[in-house]
């Protein structure tokens, strides 16, 4: 037998080696090689699947809190889960204030990753009457086990009067998406608040205070009122004068709060009179503003439209313009307002829990706006362990909304009455949030005394825009005060013999797009320079006259490609001869810098401690723009960098770790 199996393998090498050795070949054919490749793309495509099948199964049986439900409880098969276990879920083009603010890509799920959702924070809405806390979208329907919002009802009045128009203003803020709908997305901004108080709009400013002080509630830092004065009253006819445009009795007390309580925003729609004209209209679809939209420490929103993609935004018509009667940019930021799906309650049907309705007003830009802030107060707590002020939150929004340059065919860049600073913007007011953690004075609350100033330095290493944003709860004023600022603070920048001025409104007469100067009359002040020209850039805020309440808290927001120091010594520490290098030492890159605009440099030569250069990076030519040197495959020690400039070598110790 051995012999046999032995013979056979022989037999078997010969035939090989005969076929071998005669080179004869099967050439793949074009149609044949496809099918092969076919074949693996579809083994490839088999694998995967069964991958992706195998996570989802694997969420779904952990009853992973990020997955989708339906109106009966059941989990909806996310299709398909991303490398670090995210469910993911395909949608059509929807009409989404999730999408159009960029809350999308906050919430769970979204691509930052940052799974934020309103947790911890409490809201208070005002309304015409109470929320349906019983509607599905709250509730998530029969047999949903998931997180629901509470809902605490909260008057002087003890009637629990219901109202679809609350209903929906909750609807933006918490609502759970369970309408099958192909053009309208009703999931809510903030689906996991800690909290909700619903109330009527009597007594509002009474419970808002009572909310604050009573129940010393430190997570209550945000209310909501979709409601206010029309210019025309029941009847067709013009309200009093003195309520359009000045700063009323409800603007004063309003103030007064915020100042006293600087963690609280009020939230403010500004009104849907855009097309409405009445008899001492100084100018056609300016000055309609009315009630508290006034006041100087409320955030009063004005509405947006968009498209099915939820972009393209342009400014809604009904949308009531600003300016106040003293000059101030009212309102300071827009919100999508127009045609929106929200959950409603009907009172032709009042037990029905799945009325949805299609609605517009600034009711529902100013919730897409206050759930907002609720999503970037959250971010900001998880950093730094407590809340933004509501001044600061009020910067953040305005500093870094989508400009809307726009409306009824005018040129409108920069910030203007129709739209404020532009549209919201989440994801560039998370990226703010984010870089602070890691570069302190990008947002900046500070206290100013009378006589003091605050100046930062920034030291530019690229190119692109330098940005900064000033804001402040000002003591209240006197109702129907002229003038309402009381403290004066000034925002500038100024690089060598230029000062660049905040943007601020006109004040002879009504127009629609601020300019440049001194601005004297809001207690927000904005600078923007569209192109740095490199070098250290100083800014400053000081006061005119004399502080009311010896103090006063300000907040700072400044963005830009550049290096933030606290002072003039601590940016000469890190820089030499007319250079910065950032960071130093330095892990995997550096930068260089130039801080002094008459200097040209070229090339960068890193060399040991014995002289030897090790690694170099040059330019075309001589110039001011910057370098990033990857130094990340040198070892740990210290170098010396050689800088090359049109006449000399400057030379630096730079220590890698």
């Amino acid at each position: 037998m051995k012999n046999n199996l032995a013979l056979f393998c022989c037999c078997f090498w010969f035939i090989i080696s005969c076929v071998s050795s005669s080179g004869v070949s099967k050439t793949v054919t074009p149609s044949e090689k496809q099918a092969i490749q076919k074949q693996a793309l579809k083994e490839r495509i088999s694998s995967s699947m069964a991958v992706q099948n195998q996570r989802i199964d694997s969420l779904i049986a952990a009853k992973d809190t990020r997955l989708k439900k339906d109106k009966n409880g059941n989990y909806i098969r996310p299709n398909w889960v991303s490398p670090n276990g995210t469910p993911l879920y395909y949608s059509t083009n929807k009409r989404s204030v999730r999408k159009a603010t960029k809350a999308n890509v906050l919430n769970t799920g979204g691509r930052k990753g940052l799974d934020l959702n309103g947790e911890g924070i409490h809201l208070g809405i005002w309304d015409e009457g109470h929320i349906f806390a019983s509607h599905e979208a709250f509730t998530g329907g029969e047999g949903f086990n998931g997180y629901q919002v509470p809902i605490e009802i909260g008057d002087y009045t003890t009637a629990n009067v219901i109202s679809g128009h609350p209903t929906a203003v909750a609807s933006i803020v918490i609502a759970k998406d369970l309408l099958d709908n192909e053009t309208y997305e009703i999931e809510g901004v903030s689906p996991q608040l800690d909290r909700v108080y619903s109330y009527d709009w009597y007594y509002d400013i009474s419970e808002i205070f009572e909310q604050l002080q009573t129940n010393n509630n430190s997570d209550f830092i945000l209310s909501n009122h979709s409601y206010g004065f029309p210019i025309l009253d029941q009847n067709g006819e013009p309200i009093p004068d003195e309520y359009i445009g000045d700063y009323s009795i409800w603007s004063s007390l309003l103030d007064e709060i915020a100042y006293s309580y600087p963690n609280y925003l009020h939230i403010a729609a500004g009104g849907n009179d855009g097309n409405i004209a009445y008899p001492t209209q100084q100018v056609p679809r300016l000055d309609q503003l009315t009630g508290s939209t006034t006041a100087k420490n409320v955030l009063t929103v004005g509405s947006l439209s968009m498209d099915n993609n939820s972009e393209n935004f342009t400014p809604s018509e009904f949308s009531s313009a600003g300016p106040t009667n003293d000059f101030r940019i009212k309102p300071e930021i827009t919100a999508p307002g127009q045609q929106l799906g929200a959950a409603y309650w009907d009172e032709n049907n009042p037990e029905s829990k799945d009325s949805y309705v299609v609605t517009s007003g600034t009711s529902f830009a100013a919730p897409a706006t206050a759930s907002s802030v609720a999503l970037l107060q959250q971010l900001y707590k998880r950093i730094h362990n407590s809340y933004m002020r509501g001044a600061t939150a009020k910067a953040l929004l305005c500093h870094t909304a989508d400009d809307i340059q726009d409306w009824n065919g005018e040129d409108i860049s920069g910030p203007d009455v129709k739209t404020g600073y532009g549209a919201i913007n989440l994801e560039k007011a998370a990226d703010v949030i984010e870089k602070d953690a890691f570069s302190p004075s990008t947002i900046l609350e500070f206290e100013l005394e009378e006589g003091e100033s605050q100046t930062l330095y920034m030291a530019m290493i690229d190119e692109g825009e330098l940005k900064a944003t000033l804001s402040w709860f000002d003591p209240y004023a006197e109702e129907y005060a002229e003038t309402t600022l009381i403290n004066d603070l000034d925002l500038r920048i100024t690089q060598e013999e230029t000062t660049y001025f905040p943007w601020k409104l006109p004040n002879t007469a009504q127009q629609t797009v601020a300019v440049l100067g001194d601005n004297s009359a809001d207690n927000l002040e904005q600078v923007s320079i569209a192109q740095n020209l490199g070098g250290v850039y100083e800014i400053r805020v000081s006061h005119k006259g004399s502080i009311t309440g010896d103090t006063q808290q300000a907040s700072l927001i400044l963005s830009g490609p550049g290096v933030i120091f606290p002072s003039k010594e601590v940016l000469e520490n890190y820089s030499s001869d007319g250079f910065l290098v950032t960071p130093n030492p330095v892990r995997d890159a550096f930068s260089v810098a130039v801080l002094d605009n008459a200097l040209r440099f070229k090339s960068l030569r890193l060399m040991d401690m014995s002289g030897r250069v090790v690694a170099e990076t040059s330019k075309p030519s001589f110039s001011r723009e910057g370098i990033r040197f990857d130094v990340d495959f040198l070892p740990t020690g210290i170098y010396i960098l050689g800088i090359e400039t049109e006449k000399k070598t400057t030379f630096k110790q730079l220590l890698i770790y």
